[in-house]
């Protein structure tokens, strides 16, 4: 299937008729409805519904012409990447959750952002990020679950899991608590499609530490907030807000921790843009002080710096 074939077909679709598409790509008429002719029999299905007035699209028409259109333009960001030489003029479209985009791609991209592509996100929960790469065309994914293994991938850091500790709550000066410590209180996490809360899953059965009273929540803020007023500690990666203070929960000495991912298409036509930007993100984001500091011995809190 040849792209100068989806232009002639994008043409006479948008134009209503053969001949209004024929003059807009500049070929003659006749060999335009040879080429759609045999378009349809490659494809098997008949794209024109053909007879007096303006031409229509069947249905199955309608559906091959979204089709077209996206092959069409990833073909031209194809060529115009190709093209280009200086990174900062790539446009780059990642999936990630919110949090990642706000405290993560949005600072690196304000202290690094005029040397590299330029990147807009779309937000999506962790374990949706890389089918929305798929179902929205965007061209890469950051998510603390692992991509797809047949796609390209990069390791950008690890991210300690810490508890959000109201005022006046006995663990509120702590630099860390363990985990079976922890479970002495109640707990608000995250629903199991949050990898903070299945990495603290797997801690809890590491430590054979009984079974945790846990108010289970969807929207990272609110858990907070609710910590803030009182009705438990949440289990987030999040930074402080709202008063409470955060404490690296540890297990046998060590912070619990997930990992965060990069992926992408191995084929797309800027995997090499994508991968220079994720190795710069990887270089970077060892300068934040809770990726800094997850394997520091556990009497040092993330929030020590402020005493230093």
């Amino acid at each position: 299937m040849e792209l100068r074939v989806l232009r002639y077909f994008v043409a006479a679709a948008e134009e209503g008729s053969v001949t209004g598409g024929a003059a807009r790509v500049h070929v003659s008429q006749p060999a335009v409805s040879r080429q759609l002719a045999a378009l349809e029999r490659e494809v098997g299905a008949a794209l024109f519904e053909r007879g007096r007035g303006a031409l229509q699209l069947t249905h199955a028409g309608r559906r091959f012409l979204g089709i077209a259109r996206d092959l069409l333009r990833r073909a031209d960001e194809a060529r115009l990447v190709a093209a280009l030489t200086d990174p900062a003029d790539v446009r780059l479209t990642a999936v990630a959750q919110s949090t990642t985009i706000e405290r993560t791609i949005a600072a690196f991209s304000a202290d690094h952002g005029a040397a590299l592509p330029l990147v807009d996100a779309i937000a999506a929960s962790p374990a949706e990020v890389f089918d929305r790469v798929e179902a929205t065309g965007a061209d890469f994914g950051i998510s603390t679950f692992a991509p797809p293994a047949t796609w390209a991938s990069r390791l950008i850091t690890q991210v300690g899991i810490t508890a959000h500790v109201p005022p006046g709550h006995p663990l509120y000066e702590r630099p860390s608590v363990e985990v079976a410590e922890l479970l002495e209180y109640p707990l608000i996490c995250m629903d199991r499609s949050h990898t903070a809360r299945t990495s603290f899953d797997t801690a809890v059965a590491r430590a054979g530490a009984g079974r945790a009273n846990i108010t289970e929540m969807r929207a990272t803020s609110l858990a907070q907030a609710h910590a803030a007023a009182g009705r438990g500690i949440a289990i987030l990666t999040d930074r402080a807000s709202y008063g409470v203070r955060t404490v690296r929960i540890m297990l046998d000495g060590s912070q619990v921790r997930m990992q965060l991912y990069a992926g992408w298409y191995a084929d797309h036509f800027a995997a090499a843009h994508i991968g220079a930007w994720a190795d710069a993100l990887a270089a970077w984001v060892p300068t934040l002080p809770d990726v800094a500091r997850i394997d520091a011995p556990p009497e040092v809190g993330l929030w020590d710096e402020a005493r230093e």
